[in-house]
């Protein structure tokens, strides 16, 4: 029997190497190995043994792989130690051709096991062993498996090999660990990638750092600018960072792109806009969106509009959304709204007709409040008769209760005779706030 030289070993592992591509990218073992001392071959193989890996091997080039699996494990029962290992080496890629993962696991195990196999294909096998053990649900195994290759590889790792880890500790919920391993899988790219990011993104949530997320996320929006979610996300992350002021003018960069389309996104972004009080952009959003048929002029946007216009001070286009309400609702609650704008504009006819007709009408939440408001405004138009008539009415409410008592007082003393030194000292009005 004559051993093979070191050229025709290399042919072997070359041909069992094309089957690793399969699974995911390798670490070390696209590497040449860079340790001062690596594995060397435990042995060498005889000539008849060659033949039969290299029969296997042609087996598998033609999709037989059953035929290879039972030539292969019949080679696997004999012979020196490493010749065991390059049979289970190349059975372990047999099985893993037809899917058989848990069969691949075996025969990678014991080809590891025997310790014999040179540094190159040790370090693959190893890295391939813990992509399997994770591919097959068993990813405790898998994570101790490519620990022990990150601490045994001869060459570094690539950045690949990082991520693969870093996913695997994912799942497992070891977020701190996860987030190393993409920070050094980063580090060694001179552009990372774009899912890579990704993942960074979902751990750093996870781990509630949301500036984290934000730095994350303007990193993806410079690799993919074009994608809404990044835009969105990151408005989502300084809402979250009580920065209101960023999360609006990233969430309107968003929507001048014509990335806020849904009903849902252009409501979150009206809110917002509201919340840090900038209720023209707010109203202005709401009509385009309603002129656009991008949501529908229902009740509730209507009534939406209608705030920010109130808040933004914008009369004409308040007073229109209101009556244009009021018509559509069998409440009172606008001509409410209608009749309190009104009366802080001292346009005191039109503040007591709608409010009038918002109590006729019924169904508001502020029945005090509108029956003082229509006192005083039936006060300012100096009919007294219905001023302390709404005010008497407000009395009964607890929240208007004091202050219509007040300027009951206030009115009865205007109408009541005065000495000189009365009418001298005078009674300021009550508030009307």
């Amino acid at each position: 029997m004559t051993a093979l030289t070191p050229n025709r070993r290399h042919r072997l592992f070359a041909g069992a190497a094309l089957l690793v591509s399969a699974l995911l990218p390798l670490g070390a073992a696209a590497q040449q190995a860079e340790c001062k001392n690596p594995r060397k071959a435990a042995g060498t193989m005889t000539e008849s043994f060659y033949r039969g890996i290299e029969q296997a091997t042609k087996l598998m080039s033609e999709n037989k792989f059953d035929d290879a699996i039972s030539r292969l494990a019949k080679i696997a029962e004999s012979g020196s130690e490493y010749e065991k290992a390059v049979a289970n080496y190349n059975l372990g890629f047999a099985y893993n051709s037809k899917n058989d993962i848990g069969n691949a696991i075996k025969a990678f195990r014991k080809a590891l096991d025997a310790n014999a196999l040179p540094q190159v294909q040790h370090d693959s096998l190893m890295f391939n062993t813990g992509q399997l053990y994770v591919i097959n649900k068993q990813v405790d195994e898998g994570i101790r498996t490519l620990e022990r290759f990150m601490a045994e590889s001869c060459a570094p790792p690539n950045a690949d090999a990082h991520i693969f880890l870093a996913s695997a500790y994912t799942d497992r919920k070891r977020f701190r660990d996860a987030l190393a391993q993409v920070d050094v899988a980063i580090s060694k790219a001179k552009q990372p990638k774009e899912s890579w990011l990704q993942l960074k993104l979902g751990i750093n949530y996870e781990l509630k750092d949301y500036p984290a997320c934000a730095q994350t996320l303007i990193q993806l929006i410079g690799m993919a600018p074009a994608k809404p979610d990044y835009w969105k996300q990151l408005s989502s992350m300084f809402f979250e960072m009580k920065e209101d002021a960023e999360s609006v003018a990233v969430l309107a960069l968003a929507e001048r792109q014509g990335f806020v389309e849904k009903p849902t996104e252009i409501k979150n972004l009206y809110n917002i806009y509201m919340l840090i009080e900038v209720p023209l952009k707010a109203g202005n959003l709401l009509q385009t969106a309603m002129d656009a048929k991008k949501i529908p002029a229902d009740e509730d946007n209507l009534n939406s509009l209608a705030n920010a216009w109130i808040n933004a001070r914008e009369t004409e286009k308040a007073e229109a959304t209101l009556k244009r309400l009021a018509a559509m609702s069998d409440k009172g609650e606008y001509y409410y709204k209608l009749g309190a704008m009104y009366g802080d504009e001292e346009r005191w006819k039109d503040s007591k007709e709608m409010l009038e007709r918002a109590l006729q009408k019924g169904g508001l939440k502020k029945t005090g409040e509108a029956w003082m408001r229509l006192g005083l405004a039936a006060h300012n138009l100096k009919d007294t008769r219905a001023a302390v008539n709404a005010l008497n009415k407000a009395q009964n409410y607890d929240e208007t209760r004091r202050q219509a008592s007040e300027w009951l007082r206030f009115i009865s003393s205007e109408t009541a005779p005065v000495t000189p030194a009365e009418s001298a000292a005078g009674e300021p009005a009550p508030s009307a706030g």
